[in-house]
């Protein structure tokens, strides 16, 4: 029997907080057969003989875990939106519309774009002057937002300057920092986080509200 093509949308797994053919616990056999093999995997020494992380095309990123049946347990979307087209090629059967512009837009873009509720979602702010960094975090989704070396090092100052005034800091970090992927996972999200310490997390509605006064 010929395998059916899946068409999905982007902005509908974003709203969702899941891409739905991608449920945390699959076999990598079963994911392996919806989406055939990956353009190339990444092997450590206690991966052998099994591939544990693998890259498809398009910027789609999978993660198994260590032991059989090797189980999804976390997937990101990298460089979704920087490729031109309504669609975005995974591999031959998969493929996703590009309905969402994801890399283009700026935490404050994501929370007024109507996917969710601003008062649910969670919006991290690093105080580390040395790591500044911005998060979406909601259900297994989490969404960074990284400082590029030139605007770290053109605002190395006024960051450090900033200390716990969480207002003068948003107004910096946002226009600054852009999306650096989408990353759904079962792990907790302080664990995700790099660096561990020096956060400070408010609701998007009161990340809003902290912007809109700055």
């Amino acid at each position: 029997m010929r395998k059916q093509p899946v068409v999905f949308s982007l902005k509908e797994s974003l709203r969702s907080l899941n891409i739905e053919f991608l449920q945390f616990g699959t076999p990598l056999l079963q994911i392996a057969e919806r989406l055939g093999p990956p353009r190339r995997w990444i092997t450590n020494a206690y991966d052998q003989p099994v591939p544990l992380y693998w890259r498809y095309p398009g910027g789609l990123e999978l993660s198994f875990e260590p032991e059989p049946p090797y189980g999804l347990d976390a997937y990101k979307l990298c460089t979704v939106g920087a490729h031109k087209g309504r669609m975005t090629n995974f591999s031959r059967y998969v493929r996703m519309r590009n309905d969402f512009p994801m890399i283009g837009t700026s935490v404050s873009g994501y929370l007024r774009s109507g996917l969710w509720d601003p008062q649910k979602v969670m919006v991290g702010i690093c105080a580390e002057p040395s790591y500044p960094v911005l998060d979406i975090s909601m259900g297994h989704l989490r969404i960074p937002f990284l400082m590029d070396n030139e605007n770290q090092e053109a605002l190395e100052d006024q960051i450090s300057d900033c200390g716990d005034d969480l207002r003068r800091r948003i107004a910096l970090l946002e226009p600054a920092c852009d999306f650096f992927g989408a990353y759904f996972s079962t792990d907790d999200l302080d664990s995700q986080r790099f660096p561990s310490d020096g956060w400070t997390t408010i609701s998007g509605e009161e990340y809003l509200r902290q912007l809109d006064c700055g």
